[in-house]
């Protein structure tokens, strides 16, 4: 009986333990709220981390469009302003304005069909565009081209006495070596003016061919 009753007393002992250890099993494997400890969440853990770093990253290439990342290694953008054309310089500029009275002249070396009033002043105004350190070139240049036939462009120059009396000299030698038939309507035109700086000179000329227009 005592032999039994041991035996008894060990196997419910072992039950009792056997039961403990598998309770102990269950309460390990069960989640418990705010602990991370299986592989399944810690991997959820890793994903949201990568997820957060590639959407930071999209925003700030989407953030740095227009900006460019100095050369140095610093990862602040450093902005960029759009390139300009550059001003144009003052000798751009007058340089176009040369262009611009040759091209004229050019245009004027062809012989026309007439020379009008507006083309007389264009010419004119066109040379007094030009800057006055390049005039003279430019006037000489158009001296040489322009033909007799359309010589009559001349006489807004020659008859501006603004010009410095120099330049107008130089026309006025010009056109007394042009033939008769473009040089007489010109001196005509000059005498009407006492106070040109050439009007002597054209009054002795006028006089000694006997081309002195008549007093009105």
């Amino acid at each position: 009986m005592l032999l039994a009753a041991s035996v008894l007393l060990v196997a419910g002992v072992a039950w009792l333990w056997s039961a403990r250890r598998a309770e102990s099993d269950d309460s390990a494997s069960f989640y418990r709220p705010g602990e991370e400890n299986t592989a399944a969440v810690r991997k959820g853990g890793a994903k949201t981390k990568a997820e957060k770093a590639a959407e930071d990253e999209s925003s700030n290439d989407d953030g740095d469009a227009g900006m460019s990342v100095s050369s140095d290694g610093d990862d602040d953008p450093v902005y960029e302003p759009p390139s300009t054309p550059d001003p144009e310089t003052e000798s751009e500029r007058e340089e176009k304005l040369v262009d611009a009275f040759d091209a004229l002249t050019d245009k004027w070396r062809e012989l026309a069909d007439a020379v009008t009033e507006a083309d007389i002043t264009r010419f004119h105004d066109d040379f007094c565009k030009v800057p006055k350190s390049r005039q003279e070139e430019c006037l000489q240049r158009a001296l040489n081209l322009v033909p007799d036939d359309n010589a009559m462009l001349l006489v807004g120059i020659l008859l501006d006495k603004e010009l410095p009396k120099e330049m107008l000299e130089t026309v006025f030698n010009d056109v007394l070596n042009r033939d008769e038939t473009v040089k007489q309507p010109i001196l005509r035109e000059l005498y009407k003016d006492k106070e040109h700086p050439c009007w002597a000179d054209v009054a002795w000329i006028l006089d000694a061919t006997g081309e002195v227009p008549a007093k009105k």
